[in-house]
């Protein structure tokens, strides 16, 4: 009799494009269960477009939080107690609504896997009420295992209970680590940022970069993805004004297996993302795996997946970025650092890898 999981979590609608690594890391998830030959049953957490004003996020989230809850909590009703319940949380705001699926699971006598995507769950800790505290022990007590995307939460967790901990990383999927390390351009030095255009990626700071960079050798600039138009409007104005016609270019979205074509000749990726909920940024992960240098702030899980502080940058300047560029390059070790990067994705972070890890979790769960 094959296994079977109900997973609720962060999920692409299968129309716009994906909205951050949550969605990308789940979407892989159960595309890997179902590849093992399991039965999963999704129940996706509703969201706004990824245009969609914040009035409209904050307005309209306890209605799709209910809908999605609502439809988990039926699915546990009638659903085979010998299944694998498997909830992807983000806690933070979302712990009480997380709290109680957890619960209704745990009283219907399911197995639960509590998966803590995102960074900021210390900072949560500290800061928040003492219910927001007991709730969040509480999943992590129930939970048979606590799926971590970061090594960092580990101390929290292990502060709280004896629940296994398994770190669960982001990972390149089967075919996009090339079979060797791409070799780079000479000349003009190639720059890039993809993902979520919103103002704590501080996606304008990179444009000053370029434009600082631009005095002192050939650069070029490419930045791709979306967000709220009034943003992306202000980062489109800013490359026309600042850098050398014909060094930029701006997508708006992308399928992100087209990005591994495009990363394949960029030399950095600028990344000084201030995001609160920042945990181990896919587009790390993947430009690394191309030999991309990233030069990016320690925000969420950075630091302990590019594994090298020379491609850390603590202060929130384009001064600071550039400098960084500039010391890489003047001291000769772009090479060094590109092949490191390679590497560390390759004997880290591939999806054979975590696969075969995931797989060992889930039939040793499902055995006990």
């Amino acid at each position: 009799m094959a296994l079977t999981v109900y997973f609720f979590g962060s999920l692409p609608n299968g129309v716009e494009p994906y909205y951050g690594g949550g969605e990308i890391g789940n979407q892989r998830t159960v595309n890997m269960l179902r590849g093992f030959g399991y039965k999963v049953r999704v129940v996706k957490k509703l969201r706004c477009k990824l245009t969609a004003s914040e009035f409209v996020k904050v307005v309209t989230y306890p209605f799709r939080a209910a809908i999605g809850v609502g439809a988990f909590l039926a699915l546990l009703l009638v659903g085979s107690r010998k299944a694998i319940v498997h909830i992807s949380g983000f806690y933070g705001p979302t712990i009480f609504f997380e709290y109680l699926l957890v619960g209704a699971a745990n009283l219907l006598r399911y197995k639960i896997i509590y998966e803590m995507r995102g960074g900021g769950a210390e900072s949560y800790h500290q800061t928040g009420s003492a219910f927001y505290r007991f709730c969040f022990a509480r999943i992590v007590r129930v939970a048979r295992v606590v799926f971590s995307q970061g090594i960092e939460n580990e101390s929290l967790l292990h502060s709280i209970s004896d629940t296994p901990i398994f770190y669960y990383p982001n990972y390149v999927e089967d075919g996009y680590l090339p079979s060797a390390l791409p070799q780079k351009p000479q000349g003009t030095i190639n720059l890039i940022y993809f993902g979520r255009i919103e103002p704590q990626k501080n996606v304008k700071l990179i444009v000053e970069v370029a434009s600082i960079l631009q005095k002192q050798m050939d650069i070029s600039l490419t930045i791709i993805g979306k967000g709220q138009h009034g943003y992306v409007s202000e980062v489109e104005s800013l490359m026309e004004k600042t850098l050398k016609s014909g060094t930029y270019t701006f997508i708006s979205g992308y399928a992100r297996i087209g990005i591994r074509t495009l990363l394949l000749d960029k030399h950095f990726l600028i990344y000084p993302s201030t995001l609160s909920r920042e945990g181990q940024s896919n587009a790390i992960t993947e430009s690394m795996s191309c030999g991309v240098v990233p030069i990016s702030s320690p925000q969420g899980f950075s630091r302990t997946v590019i594994g090298d502080n020379r491609m850390i940058v603590d202060d929130l300047t384009a001064q600071s970025y550039a400098d960084r560029v500039l010391e890489i390059m003047a001291d000769g070790s772009f090479g060094q650092l590109s092949e490191f990067v390679y590497e560390r994705i390759k004997s880290n972070y591939t999806q054979a890898g975590i696969e075969k890890n995931l797989r060992e979790q889930y039939e040793r769960l499902w055995g006990k």
